[in-house]
């Protein structure tokens, strides 16, 4: 907990992914370790009694203006269905979607995803896309064409010995233009602490 703390505050918005914690209290004891922070979960979501929570931390003075989570989805399209989210960072307004795709269909589920994100205004999708290696190839797949994947696909997030670039960050055009940085953070990130390195973007606004 205190590492994920000491490596959360030098970013100004956090998407956690795969929360297990049945009794829902994990999340809440490592956000108080987050001062200067608000912290708000997803509902639990799987098709089987493994449930999972997206987590979303981000700094006061950002202003989350939008909350859809996908959950329950009436047509089962995904296995942990998004979670979108419209911030207001001090004037500048995006929305984000975050989703962990079922590795086993995942162009299934990102064809679906694309169906329902919105293109409109600055929108970005990001999350462990399992979009890499077996399971997918972003190079030759049509999903998310003409968006901007920030992680490349020569590129490691598994902590693994794989060499795979599960997670992803995808910019449309509208963000894409105000992508300064980006990468992947691997300092002190072992097997004991994640099975991913956390992927990360830096947008300039002004």
């Amino acid at each position: 907990m205190a590492f994920y703390a000491d490596v959360i505050d030098d970013y100004d918005i956090v998407f956690v992914q795969e929360i297990r914690d049945a009794s829902q209290t994990a999340f809440p004891r490592l956000c108080q370790l987050l001062e200067g922070y608000q912290c708000a979960a997803s509902s639990r979501a799987g098709r089987s009694t493994s449930k999972e929570q997206y987590g979303v931390i981000y700094r006061d003075g950002i202003v989350v203006e939008g909350w859809t989570d996908y959950n329950p989805d009436p047509q089962d399209r995904w296995e942990r269905p998004p979670l979108e989210v419209v911030f207001d960072a001090h004037g500048y307004t995006f929305t984000a979607y975050n989703i962990h795709t079922k590795p086993d269909d995942v162009k299934t589920e990102l064809q679906y995803l694309e169906a329902t994100v919105s293109n409109v205004g600055d929108v970005i999708v990001l999350g462990d896309l399992n979009a890499d290696c077996d399971y997918y190839d972003a190079e030759r797949e049509p999903e998310f064409d003409g968006w901007v994947w920030t992680v490349g696909d020569d590129e490691d997030t598994t902590v693994s010995q794989t060499n795979c670039a599960y997670d992803r960050i995808i910019a449309n055009s509208d963000t894409s233009s105000k992508v300064w940085r980006s990468g992947i953070y691997k300092d002190g990130i072992t097997s004991g602490v994640s099975d991913h390195y956390l992927v990360w973007v830096e947008l300039r606004t002004e």
